[in-house]
């Protein structure tokens, strides 16, 4: 069934429909979903950044999880004589379920949620629906992935987002919950890291998750920290304001990476540090330096 599904679709397969499915595919990436936090944590509001990234992160460190365990071939090795795979790149880990599926599900289903307008949700549910096509029309996804990935991210998105909305605004249980998952996330990347470098474990199966862990942690912590110490104020400050804020952090962002890229050290450490410094960067360290540099405004003390 899963592989008269996948042949289907491939006989839809021209040069412009693999063009059309690579950039569908495109908004099942990280890089989307990054710009847009950044731009809520810095520019709009921490409380909606915070719900949007732990509705995205919790759902793909399920989805890492389960790849981990099953760890099912892609359709392309599978039958690589019938089913040509496509934006290989981006299949670098096991099938079931799909990340693209889970991302997609998760960040729309959220922003839907947040925004909460029709337009915004007939907007938002189209990629929920062409990312898991595209998939499929790639030969890089089974039909039960993307399914299982949507759901995923659905369950993720729809649920999360108002808990975490709730949770926002109870300033211990936040601290006491951002400490403890950030710190268990940032625990169990550094045990994947040793071991991936030590070569004790599949690093096919847990790359992925070792880095999505590794960014959770950074993220959960920056969160703590800047309710904690910082508590900024994004809303705050005029438009022009507002761009500059997001220039210098975007420029700051990629000046991070491509240090932490260049200095010598073990391979798993090295992508460790780059996730886990990519997530408290943009949470914590850049909006205090921010605030500092007067780029970005404080809340009063009573306010945090």
């Amino acid at each position: 069934m899963q592989l008269d599904i996948m042949l289907f679709f491939q006989s839809l397969r021209t040069p412009m429909m693999e063009a059309v499915a690579e950039i569908a595919s495109m908004f099942g990436e990280i890089a989307i979903p990054l710009v847009t936090i950044m731009i809520l944590i810095w520019c709009v509001s921490r409380k909606k950044a915070f719900a949007l990234s732990s509705a995205l992160l919790s759902g793909l460190l399920v989805t890492q999880t389960v790849k981990s365990i099953c760890r099912f071939p892609r359709p392309f090795q599978v039958h690589p004589d019938l089913i040509t795979g496509g934006r290989l790149e981006t299949a670098t880990g096991y099938s079931f379920p799909s990340g693209h599926s889970t991302t997609s599900g998760a960040f729309y289903s959220s922003l839907i949620f947040l925004i909460w307008k029709r337009w915004a949700t007939l907007l938002l549910t189209i990629p929920i629906i062409l990312v898991p096509l595209s998939r499929m029309v790639l030969g890089v996804h089974w039909p039960l992935d993307v399914t299982v990935g949507t759901i995923i991210g659905l369950v993720a998105g729809l649920l999360m987002t108002p808990l975490m909305l709730r949770l926002y605004d109870a300033r211990r249980p936040f601290l006491i919950f951002t400490f403890i998952y950030g710190l268990l996330a940032a625990a169990l990347a550094t045990v994947l890291a040793v071991m991936l470098q030590n070569g004790s474990i599949d690093s096919i199966a847990f790359d992925d998750l070792m880095s999505n862990a590794a960014i959770t942690g950074g993220v959960m912590l920056g969160f703590y920290g800047e309710r904690k110490a910082v508590a900024s104020a994004p809303e705050k400050g005029s438009l022009p304001r507002k761009a500059a804020r997001f220039i210098v952090g975007l420029l700051s962002t990629a000046a991070v990476a491509a240090i932490i890229a260049i200095v010598p050290a073990p391979e798993y450490f090295t992508s460790f540090m780059l996730y886990f410094m990519l997530g408290l960067w943009c949470t914590l360290i850049y909006p205090a330096i921010a605030v500092k540099m007067h780029l970005m405004e404080a809340e009063g003390k009573a306010a945090r």
